[in-house]
């Protein structure tokens, strides 16, 4: 009797509690008052504070009188049961009028059995005398009328729920393809469709994707007009086609103007190359016509040597100027240098020219005008020494930060009036047949 409105008052205060910590804390209370209470209906002999008997000690509960604790146990059922039909009317989710009669009847039934039964009627032990199992009803009967009247929520009226879904065409079958709930307007589907519809999740006709997936004890189909996304994928299509299309030739307008643009920039260079080449470019032409009028073949094969040294300067140099253009920042190594030196100083040997050369750090990159300066400076002593000398080291090196050019010549005639058109050139005789010219480049911080 003590515990079943304690009971039923817990779970009314469980009923959407947000704070669930402090909920269990304020049961845990209630609980340990409750315990206090039926302690002292069990220690009842030793005391007789809840129930008094006469007689010493009880032989029969015929002749007995309530004590104080009864009434405060009475005072505690009644708190419960009123406490939790107000948490159940306040807890209710009910939008406007809160009809909470339908609970309150077996609350005053309840309340009458304990007042007739403290009274000891007759008819209420006649009727009803088993105390725990009336308890134990009317507690039931108070929370079946709350689910009754909505005062607990429930899950029930599930058609009508799917009814009134709003823009669902669906339905919900059995194992077997029986309809139990439908909404909207779901299509008429025969068996086999809907076993293709089951192994492929969703089927596609007229713009009607039909989907499905499997619930607890049969299938939930629905339906979705798709002919709108349909027009919308025709239209990104045709559009998809057209950018292709339009991209395609975009890219081949692209790779026309690439080669036109390649075709100008090699005439570009071929331009700059012919015209920083147009005097070897005469000499050689020069050394053609004689080499068809001569008859010696001593002086056949000198001055084919002489073609081949032109020749492989206008390589080495038309090499040089196309990774000029093609490295950032117009710059040129060492190494570069090092490499053309090298070819020409081997097409001398055809002239009977022994040639050398030296090129310091060779990693070092340099403004590719100063390494160009530096080779034509080379070309321009061959060309004019052809006939006059028997040996040249040709020597290129930074010294004080200056990028120096040093040339050592062998040959029996005066250098000096050969090198009168370069003033820039300091030309010194060594010794008899032995002569030094010598230039600077650039210096890094006097100027060039």
């Amino acid at each position: 009797m003590i515990l079943i409105p304690v009971l039923g008052l817990a779970a009314a205060m469980f009923l959407g509690a947000k704070d669930g910590e402090k909920t269990v804390r304020k049961i845990i209370a209630l609980l340990a008052f409750a315990v206090v209470l039926i302690i002292s209906v069990f220690t009842n002999d030793l005391h007789q504070l809840v129930f008094r008997f006469s007689g010493r000690p009880p032989l029969s509960d015929r002749d007995y009188s309530y004590g104080i604790l009864f009434i405060v146990i009475q005072g505690w059922i009644i708190f419960c049961l009123i406490w939790m039909e107000i948490m159940l009317i306040r807890k209710s989710r009910i939008p406007g009028r809160k009809q909470f009669w339908l609970p309150v009847i077996p609350g005053i039934l309840l309340l009458g059995w304990n007042i007739g039964n403290l009274l000891r009627l007759s008819l209420i032990k006649t009727i009803a005398g088993d105390t725990t199992a009336v308890c134990c009803l009317l507690m039931a009967a108070i929370y079946q009328g709350c689910i009754l009247c909505g005062l607990i929520q429930t899950n029930n009226r599930y058609f009508e729920l799917f009814q009134t879904s709003g823009g669902l065409d669906a339905e919900i079958t059995d194992d077997s393809f029986q309809r139990y709930y439908h909404s909207g307007d779901f299509p008429e589907l025969s068996p086999e469709l809907r076993k293709i519809v089951i192994n492929r999740s969703a089927v596609q006709e007229q713009g009607i994707r039909i989907n499905h997936i499997p619930i607890r004890g049969g299938h939930l189909f629905w339906s979705e007009d798709i002919s709108l996304l349909l027009d919308q994928y025709q239209d990104i299509r045709e559009q998809q086609e057209e950018l292709t299309a339009r991209n395609r030739l975009l890219q081949k307008t692209y790779q026309k103007e690439a080669e036109r643009r390649k075709t100008e920039e090699q005439n570009r260079l071929l331009n700059i190359i012919q015209n920083q080449t147009a005097g070897q470019l005469e000499l050689l032409s020069q050394l053609m016509d004689e080499l068809e009028r001569t008859e010696s073949r001593e002086h056949y094969d000198r001055i084919l040597g002489k073609i081949v040294v032109v020749g492989t300067y206008l390589k080495r140099r038309k090499n040089l100027v196309l990774t000029q253009y093609a490295s950032d920042g117009n710059l040129l190594t060492m190494e570069d240098l090092r490499q053309s030196l090298a070819e020409s100083c081997d097409s001398l040997k055809l002239c009977k020219i022994r040639a050398a050369y030296y090129v310091e750090n060779g990693e070092v990159q340099l403004n590719a005008d100063d390494i160009l300066k530096c080779y034509d400076t080379f070309e321009w002593l061959v060309e004019r020494l052809f006939d006059t000398m028997q040996s040249v080291f040709y020597r290129v090196s930074q010294i004080d930060d200056a990028l120096r050019i040093s040339v050592h010549i062998v040959a029996e005639a005066d250098l000096r009036g050969l090198m009168s058109e370069r003033p820039e050139l300091n030309v010194q005789q060594e010794d008899e047949n032995e002569w030094f010219i010598g230039c600077i480049v650039f210096r890094k911080r006097g100027g060039r």
